[in-house]
């Protein structure tokens, strides 16, 4: 059956749901009980009443169909089980699921993380794609026709109304929608609290702004001591959250737009590399200082300032910090004047092929972005004794309140706080990224701006007509 035809039953069975429950009259009740919808611009930490459970057993949201009564089997994949937590986070998840169905036996599809792509295009050729499944490319597995159009799924379900408003924008192809965002990692500063006593430099304030952080990195800076202020120099895809709202390279949702943001950002990356503000350190600068030219210098305590993610919090804690002797805080990242920040996300589809789409969703909710998959994960973590890495991609009060109340610190508690909308990794969901980045690297490009031979404000437009070329390209490549 084509990807077509399944969406289409899938309108149709929608919309004849739809018609049933109209003609019940004013005080009919089907089997359905909606779930309240939060307002779409609520902060993380504020805003309306939690939605309450996901939903019961023989119960539907809103303007869903109701699930099933038969008893049926459902398949899950999803990668990240050697973390610490996960094994958990996922016991608890599928328990519960089945607990609240228990029609819905669920079998967990084991899939190495190292050979996922080759292992779904195997599947999708056998026909046994999992009903759910996690993808590292969204564009690839809607080229593929794998992932189901889930677009009037979506819009019937409320609760969708609690992620994140810029995760929401930016979560479509051409239009429609082919996945739904799971669970996220958002940038944040691994702040070398050492560092600033060594050389006296005041803690900034949790509400920082990005000129309080160029102004800290670059006081804060040693590099004759091979001590430096910041690492990851490459702050367009946070300056483009910051100051425009949208993803890496301009991305909206619809187009790129590479600008003079991106050419600020460039300039700003050079110019530290340049007067050794970021960490930059040769491998015999490393072999020499560190005693190994693969030295890894934030891990060395040698970087105040350091852009990373939630999942390398276990390994400062049980790795760097016993090593070093330094303390670190999990800082907010600094805010810009949207108010967004950049996380990466990851993605779950529901393959074109299952034989029950309605139960589909209600799986892929109960195990990456609903209510009841966010309290699990949290049990999950809380269980195995691991810091939380995978974050709520939604908005959900009583969620996020049980995060920010078992927060260890007042660093970690403010960074919870502070994520209050995100704009997504644009990578797994922008159409022609990949054909872009494989471009540029055939053109090196990347070398070209590094070694001074091109400036970005020279080469901007070209590179952001070359982006929606290959966008455009995509668009009319996939059949829908």
């Amino acid at each position: 059956m084509t990807k077509k035809l399944i969406a289409l039953l899938l309108v149709l069975v929608m919309t004849l749901s739809v018609m049933t429950a109209c003609s019940k009259g004013d005080d009919g009740k089907s089997s359905t009980t909606p779930s309240s919808t939060p307002a779409a611009d609520a902060p993380a930490t504020s805003g309306d009443e939690s939605s309450g459970d996901a939903g019961d057993a023989g119960k539907d949201a809103g303007g869903l169909p109701p699930m099933t009564t038969d008893n049926i089997t459902l398949t899950y994949a999803c990668w990240g089980l050697a973390e610490k937590g996960e094994i958990e986070v996922r016991d608890k998840q599928l328990a519960a699921f089945m607990e609240a169905y228990p029609n819905i036996k669920v079998e967990f599809v084991e899939i190495e993380q190292g050979s996922w792509d080759e292992a779904l295009y195997n599947r999708a050729a056998a026909g046994t794609l999992p009903d759910v499944f996690w993808v590292f490319s969204v564009t690839n597995a809607v080229k593929n026709q794998w992932a189901l159009d889930v677009t009037d799924m979506f819009d019937a379900d409320p609760d969708t109304q609690e992620i994140y408003p810029g995760i929401r924008e930016i979560s479509k192809i051409n239009g429609r929608r082919y996945h739904v965002p799971g669970i996220m990692f958002p940038h944040m500063i691994f702040l070398n609290k050492t560092l600033f006593d060594k050389y006296n430099v005041p803690l900034p304030s949790y509400d920082w702004t990005f000129e309080d952080f160029k102004k800290i990195a670059e006081e804060i800076t040693h590099p004759e001591e091979y001590y430096f202020g910041t690492s990851n120099p490459i702050y367009y895809d946070l300056m483009d959250a910051w100051y425009n709202g949208t993803t890496r390279y301009g991305w909206d949702g619809q187009n790129y737009n590479l600008g003079q943001t991106w050419v600020d950002a460039w300039n700003l990356r050079l110019d530290w590399i340049d007067r050794k503000v970021v960490e930059w350190m040769s491998a015999e600068e490393k072999e020499q200082v560190l005693g190994d030219p693969s030295a890894w210098p934030p891990g060395k305590g040698r970087v105040a300032m350091h852009i990373d993610w939630p999942w390398t919090i276990a390994h400062f804690e049980d790795v760097v910090s016993p090593e070093t002797g330094c303390e670190f805080l999990y800082y907010p990242l600094p805010q810009g004047p949207t108010g967004r920040q950049m996380a990466i996300v990851d993605n779950s589809v529901i393959s074109a092929t299952t034989q029950h789409p309605r139960e589909a969703w209600e799986l892929q909710k109960w195990t990456t972005w609903g209510v009841e998959a966010c309290k699990n994960r949290f049990e999950g973590y809380k269980e195995a004794g691991a810091p939380l890495s995978r974050m709520p991609v939604i908005t959900n009060k009583e969620v996020w309140q049980q995060i920010i109340d078992a927060a260890p610190n007042e660093a970690l508690k403010a960074f919870y706080e502070h994520l209050t909308d995100i704009v997504p990794s644009p990578w797994p969901i922008a159409p022609g990224w990949g054909e872009f980045e494989a471009w540029m690297a055939e053109q090196d490009m990347w070398g070209k701006l590094e070694r001074r031979e091109v400036r970005p404000e020279d080469v901007v437009k070209e590179l952001n007509d070359k982006l929606n070329e290959f966008k455009q390209q995509y668009i009319v490549s996939i059949d829908y």
